[in-house]
């Protein structure tokens, strides 16, 4: 699966390689994971009503100190996995040229609204949750979204606009007289 990155979660951490005589363990051979949390002053909180993960290994092309490289770029991944009762997606490597499958991008509070997520209908089927975190009203959530998919928030819906590579709002009315 061919996946763009428009937006990524707050949280990120490194696991670095098991071979610690290795002076690139730390760095070219390390694992960078990101996944939905809000920020409560200075402290990152972990509040996963729905946790996951995405994972770049090594050979991604991630640099961690230059994140926001990746935002606009596609990346060859695995299939989105249940495992341990949390989701994952692997980064595998850059997929230049290739027209993406999927799109991750990250919602929030503060940018895209309040969602209602124990209502029925708030997001459409091809909508796939990787990470979620929330705290009393505030939320932060990771999805994977198709062409045609959308997120509904309090302001409206919420769809990938590919050419941008962002979230776009679209008004509710435009859509009922689709």
């Amino acid at each position: 699966m061919y996946v763009r990155m428009v937006s990524f979660g707050t949280n990120w951490w490194a696991a670095r390689s098991e071979d610690t005589d290795d002076p690139l363990c730390f760095s070219r051979r390390a694992a960078y994971f990101n996944a939905a949390a809000l920020m409560s002053g200075r402290r990152l909180r972990h509040s996963a009503i729905f946790p996951g993960q995405i994972r770049f290994n090594a050979k991604s092309g991630f640099n961690p100190e230059f994140a926001l490289r990746a935002i606009g770029k596609t990346f060859l991944c695995s299939d989105l996995r249940e495992f341990d009762r949390k989701m994952h997606l692997l980064i595998q490597r850059p997929a230049l040229g290739m027209k993406p499958d999927a799109y991750l991008a990250t919602l929030n509070r503060a940018d895209h609204g309040a969602i209602r997520f124990h209502i029925p209908g708030w997001k459409s089927n091809g909508v796939r949750p990787i990470s979620i975190s929330m705290r009393g009203p505030r939320y932060e959530a990771m999805f994977l979204f198709g062409l045609e998919d959308w997120v509904e928030s309090d302001l409206g819906r919420w769809r990938v606009e590919p050419s941008l590579c962002r979230l776009l709002l679209l008004d509710l009315r435009d859509e009922a007289s689709e």
